[in-house]
C-alpha cells in the first residue's frame, strides 16, 4: 500500500471507526466516513484478512437480512513513529490500531547529537512497560531535512545543519525492523490527512514554520514528491527582502522561521526600538509581546504575516488547493492574526484557499509517521494473508 495515495488511509479511517464504536456496520461505516459500499467492502476485507477486525451475525433486522456487525480485534505488534525536529524530537510507541500507547520527549541538538537522541528515544520506547507486549514491526522517522535518494544523505536542513549527514546509515547499523525517513512536513501532511484538518479534503497543503520552514502539498488525494523528493519545500520561496538592500530577496526561510524572527527582533532592538522583551527571548516570547502591544513584538508578526501571506499566494497560484493548514510552533502561533492573514490572500489570488490553523498541536508529523509505519506492516502482512487465503 503506498500511502502517499491518501486515499489508501481510508483503511486507517475505517479501522479506527472501528475500534472506537465497538461494534459496527459496514453501512454504518459507509454513512459515518462519507465512503461508498464498495469502498468500505473493499477496506473491510483487507482488514479482515490482516486479522484486525472481525465479523460477526448481529442482532434482528425489522426487515430484510440481518446485516452483520464488525468488531477491533487487534493483533500483536507496534510501531515507532518519531519526529527528529529542530529542536525537539518526540516518539511514540503505537499498537496496530494506530493508538499511541507510549511517549518519548527530548531536546534534539545539531547533527550527531540529533542521531543520539533519536536512537535514545526508541530505546526508552522499547523499554517502555507497554512495549512488552508490541513487539515493533516498523520505525518510521520524520527530519526537517530530505534524504538524497542518489547519496542516502540528509540534505537541504539549512537551520539544523544536516547537510551530508548519513542518518540512513546510522539507522540501518542501529534497526533490525523495517524503516523509513521521510521529510517531516510530507509526513505531517498524511497525519492532517488521517486524522487532522486535510481529512476528506482532496488538495491541500500544509506549512510548517518553526526552527525551519517546509510543507506539504496533496493534489487530488496523493503526496506530491517532486524529482528529488523536494516539492513543497516552501523555505526557498523567495518572498523577503534584506534589510537596507530592497532589491535583494530572500527565501522564506531566511524571513519567517524561528531564527529569523529572534535576529530581526534583536536588530530592532538594538537600533532603538521600545521593547519589552529581554535578553534570551523566545520566539514565543515575540507573539505573547505582540499581543500586549510591544512595539517590536508588533513590527515582527505584521512582517511575518506579509511574507506567510506572500508564500500562500504563489503557492495558491500554482498549486490552487482548497485548504492551506498552519502547522509549526509559528504556524500555530498566528491563531489571532489568522483573520487578517485571510484578507491579505484574498485580494492577491483569483479563488482564495481556506486557510486554517492545524489542531493536532505539535503532534501532526508522528502521527503521519504512524500512518506510514502501519502501511509498512500491512505491506509485510500482505504476502502472508494472501498466501493463507490460497492455501484455505
Amino acid at each position: 500500500m503506498d500511502v502517499r495515495n491518501i486515499a489508501e488511509l481510508n483503511s486507517f479511517l475505517v479501522l479506527d471507526a472501528i475500534r472506537s464504536r465497538g461494534q459496527v456496520t459496514r453501512r454504518q461505516l459507509a454513512v459515518e466516513l462519507g465512503l461508498s459500499d464498495a469502498s468500505v467492502s473493499r477496506i473491510v476485507q483487507r482488514l479482515l484478512l490482516a486479522a484486525l477486525i472481525a465479523e460477526e451475525p448481529g442482532g434482528k433486522s425489522a426487515r430484510g437480512r440481518t446485516p452483520t456487525v464488525l468488531r477491533f480485534v487487534g493483533a500483536a505488534g507496534g510501531v515507532i513513529a518519531v519526529d527528529l525536529g529542530g529542536t525537539r524530537c518526540h516518539g511514540a510507541l503505537a499498537d496496530l490500531s494506530g493508538t499511541p500507547v507510549a511517549e518519548d520527549f527530548r531536546p534534539t541538538g545539531e547533527g550527531r547529537r540529533a542521531a543520539s537522541a533519536l536512537l535514545d528515544c526508541m530505546a526508552a520506547l522499547r523499554a517502555s512497560p507497554q512495549a512488552q507486549a508490541l513487539p515493533v514491526r516498523a520505525v518510521v522517522v520524520g527530519i526537517p531535512a530530505l534524504i538524497d535518494a542518489r547519496t542516502g544523505l540528509a540534505t537541504a536542513g539549512p537551520n539544523v545543519h544536516w547537510q551530508d549527514f548519513d542518518l540512513m546509515g546510522m539507522l540501518a547499523d542501529n534497526l533490525a525492523e523495517p524503516f523509513e525517513v521521510d521529510n517531516d512536513t510530507n509526513l505531517s501532511a498524511l497525519g492532517q490527512a488521517w486524522r487532522g484538518a486535510g481529512r476528506g479534503v482532496h488538495s491541500f497543503v500544509t506549512m510548517s514554520l518553526g526552527t525551519g520552514i517546509g510543507g506539504g502539498i496533496v493534489v487530488d488525494g496523493h503526496l506530491i514528491s517532486g524529482r528529488h523528493n523536494a516539492a513543497g519545500e516552501i523555505g526557498f520561496l523567495p518572498v523577503g527582502s534584506a534589510p537596507g538592500a530592497p532589491r535583494e530577496t530572500r527565501g522564506f526561510e531566511e524571513v519567517a522561521s524561528g531564527p529569523a524572527l529572534r535576529r530581526q527582533a534583536a536588530d530592532l532592538i538594538a537600533g532603538g526600538a521600545s521593547s519589552s522583551l529581554q535578553d534570551g527571548f523566545s520566539v514565543s516570547d515575540i507573539f505573547a509581546a505582540a499581543i500586549d502591544g510591544d512595539e517590536v513584538g508588533k513590527h515582527v508578526v505584521e512582517d511575518l504575516i506579509a511574507h506567510v501571506a506572500a508564500a500562500i499566494v504563489g503557492t495558491t497560484a500554482l498549486v490552487d488547493p482548497e485548504r492551506v493548514i498552519l502547522d509549526g510552533s509559528i504556524g500555530r502561533a498566528l491563531q489571532p492574526w489568522l483573520q487578517q492573514l485571510r484578507t491579505a490572500v484574498e485580494t492577491r489570488v483569483f479563488q482564495a484557499p481556506e486557510i486554517v490553523i492545524s489542531q493536532l498541536g505539535p503532534n501532526a508529523a508522528v502521527i503521519g509517521a504512524i500512518a506510514r509505519a502501519l502501511a509498512m506492516v500491512s505491506e509485510q502482512d500482505a504476502p502472508i494473508q494472501l498466501a493463507r487465503r490460497s492455501l484455505g
